[in-house]
């Protein structure tokens, strides 16, 4: 994770929680941290429940900024004196590249939509900040729902396909997406770092994306990008050359038009 709170002891609420909670039955393999978490969590959620207190009153910005450790087998918290303002997160165009890499390395898995946000967070979660996992009202993690989000927007712009012939379960590159997730991953080397956003950007799409075509201005080098990210041997060129050419046209004029929907 980018950043983490120095002034929360991680280890040390570890070490509470493992003398707070010991889990029997079920199977061994029940004693390991997450599920003594997971046991806690229910715990207060019940708790919660009873007390008639669903919404937690804290939020996770004040929280983090305060400071927690363990006192004996006592969790102890200060409020912070002063608290700063800490943004909201990762903004979902700077997952817009990164996704679509994703869906280009994963293609042929046929995710459902939930299964492709979970596992893109996984790539990314040492990109993310602590308010990236803030719920929202809805309850739903933060990243989760700016996922959502980028992938709307790639799809507005044609970048992926979400149709009936995907029975509206899954997101699925278009050709023009596949041309961009071919660009970053030629360029980030099996990095998966988010793209900066810069300040002085307006648009829907990251800047990545609107200038995926400027490398592209023959039909050459249409196929060679589309080569770069096909198996070795690949004949489908030469058997859908016409098809090809059609398509390069077209993709021409895509990325030309683009940037007139940001005037």
């Amino acid at each position: 994770m980018r950043e983490e709170p120095s002034n929360l002891n991680f280890e040390e609420l570890k070490q509470l929680i493992e003398g707070w909670v010991y889990i029997e039955g079920d199977s061994p393999e029940r004693e390991n941290f997450r599920d003594k978490l997971d046991i806690l969590e229910r715990a207060l959620e019940s708790l919660r429940i009873e007390c008639r207190c669903i919404e937690n009153q804290v939020p996770l910005e004040i929280f983090i900024q305060g400071h927690a450790h363990k006192d004996h087998s006592t969790l102890r918290y200060y409020f912070p004196t002063r608290h700063d303002s800490l943004g909201s997160g990762t903004p979902p165009i700077q997952f817009q590249p990164l996704l679509l890499l994703f869906l280009l390395i994963y293609h042929r898995r046929s995710y459902q939509i939930y299964d492709i946000i979970s596992k893109f967070i996984e790539k990314i979660w040492d990109q993310l900040t602590f308010l990236d996992f803030k719920k929202t009202q809805t309850g739903v993690v933060r990243c989760f729902t700016n996922t959502r989000f980028a992938a709307h927007t790639l799809w507005d712009y044609g970048l992926l396909k979400f149709t009936a012939r995907e029975a509206y379960k899954t997101w699925v590159l278009s050709l023009p997406g596949f041309l961009v997730a071919s660009k970053v991953l030629e360029e980030c080397g099996g990095m998966w770092g988010l793209p900066e956003v810069g300040k002085e950007e307006h648009f829907d799409l990251h800047r990545k994306i609107l200038t995926a075509w400027t490398d592209l201005q023959t039909y050459d080098a249409l196929v060679e990008r589309l080569a770069y990210i096909c198996e070795p041997n690949t004949q489908v060129f030469r058997t859908f050359e016409d098809v090809l050419r059609w398509a390069y046209g077209l993709l021409g004029d895509y990325w030309r038009v683009i940037p007139i929907a940001f005037i």
